[in-house]
């Protein structure tokens, strides 16, 4: 039996005697009641990440998607928490570039919406937000423009540059997170994708296997 979860046993019973077998502790943990209290909870905590996934993914959150309507664009950074915003123009090779990236980053960062729209379809808002170089990411946090990458002096100043060279920059911005560890030196493209719906700390205390299933829903 894995060691966390020896201990967590140990802690529900109260129990000291480390002589106890894995057997007897898994028998004893059958017939105590808080062990089904934290079952109960762990299953409404899974239950509640799997809807909050399905109602991002209903809100367009693990695509890179194109809206066509300025007011579409109003209502978006209004009520998403965190969003990157490509402004760009159909003719414009570097935004065509730029496309192909965050259509790769959507699917690993689930929780921040990846959008685009044309700076023709949206002459209001690229002139309150100033839009004068193409292209130009808006980074959107806590329902504001927080941040905003023009061009791509940022990411080298050459059109080479890397999906994970973008990933790294709005990480910087905190509009993402990076995934933790050797994942993070994977090319963004060589990942396996995965739902993350977060998790709290209480739950890193029950076992390595639960704490990954909180944090990474695979779809």
């Amino acid at each position: 039996m894995d060691d966390k979860i020896k201990s967590v046993a140990r802690r529900v019973l109260n129990e000291d005697d480390d002589a106890l077998s894995d057997d007897e502790l898994l028998a004893e943990l059958e017939n105590d009641p808080e062990l089904e209290k934290l079952r109960e909870a762990r299953l409404d905590q899974l239950k509640r990440e799997m809807n909050r996934a399905r109602d991002l993914r209903g809100r367009g959150h693990g695509e890179y998607i194109e809206l066509h309507k300025e007011e579409e664009m109003v209502k978006l950074i209004g009520r998403e928490s965190r969003a990157v915003v490509h402004f760009t123009h159909p003719q414009f090779a570097r935004c065509k570039i730029l496309d192909q990236h965050l259509r790769v980053l959507a699917p690993h960062h689930f929780e921040t919406r990846f959008v685009s729209i044309s700076v023709e379809r949206c002459p209001f808002l690229a002139q309150k937000f100033q839009i004068r170089v193409l292209p130009c990411l808006l980074l959107v946090d806590g329902g504001r423009v927080a941040d905003r990458i023009v061009g791509f002096e940022e990411l080298g100043n050459g059109d080479a540059f890397s999906t994970n060279t973008l990933e790294r920059r709005l990480a910087k911005s905190k509009v993402i997170e990076l995934p933790k560890g050797e994942l993070a030196r994977v090319p963004v493209a060589e990942r396996p994708i995965s739902y993350h719906v977060g998790y709290t700390s209480q739950d890193a205390d029950i076992s390595d296997n639960d704490e990954d299933n909180a944090k990474e829903l695979d779809y």
